[in-house]
């Protein structure tokens, strides 16, 4: 949830407003970002 107000300005009220199907397309999303963040933090943290 935080994830998605820091970088996206969705507040907690928001996503919560938002239908089942859309919350999770919103969270299938978020981890995908997730998964490109820490893959790009290695990739820095190794020097590539």
């Amino acid at each position: 949830m935080y994830l998605l107000f820091r970088y996206h300005h969705i507040m907690p009220g928001e996503y919560e407003k938002m239908g089942f199907g859309e919350r999770t397309v919103v969270r299938a999303f978020m981890h995908y970002q997730i998964e490109q963040m820490n893959e790009e933090a290695e990739r820095i943290k190794r020097g590539a």
